[in-house]
């Protein structure tokens, strides 16, 4: 995956988390029909993929890493894991410049804190 199409991804991913976080619709669509939730924040699952939604998995270290690498396996495994961590479970954080960087060059993706394994 090229840096232009992780970024992306990672912003439609981040889009679907805090939709699905802060409305009731959104989190009933997750569990009705999570391939139209993704489409409907810019992520299209291709055809034959399965989507499997893993809720609240404290043992994920780099949601987001986890999240871009079930992305990029999809393609061959036939199936993408989507995690949903629990909102709670999350710490927020300012970003240093250089992690930031790395973040919109798609380069690296920072560590949550509270999150490791």
């Amino acid at each position: 995956m090229h840096s232009t199409e992780r970024t992306a991804f990672a912003s439609g991913y981040s889009a679907v988390l805090a939709a699905v976080w802060s409305d009731p619709g959104q989190e009933r669509l997750l569990t009705r029909d999570p391939r139209l939730l993704l489409a409907e924040h810019g992520i299209h699952v291709p055809a034959g993929t399965a989507v499997v939604v893993v809720r609240d998995r404290p043992a994920v270290s780099e949601v987001m890493a986890a999240q871009i690498r079930s992305w990029e396996e999809a393609a061959v495994s036939g199936r993408l894991t989507l995690f949903v961590p629990h909102p709670d479970r999350l710490e927020a954080r300012d970003l240093a410049e250089e992690e930031l960087d790395a973040l919109v060059a798609g380069a690296g993706i920072p560590e949550i804190p509270g999150m490791s394994s």
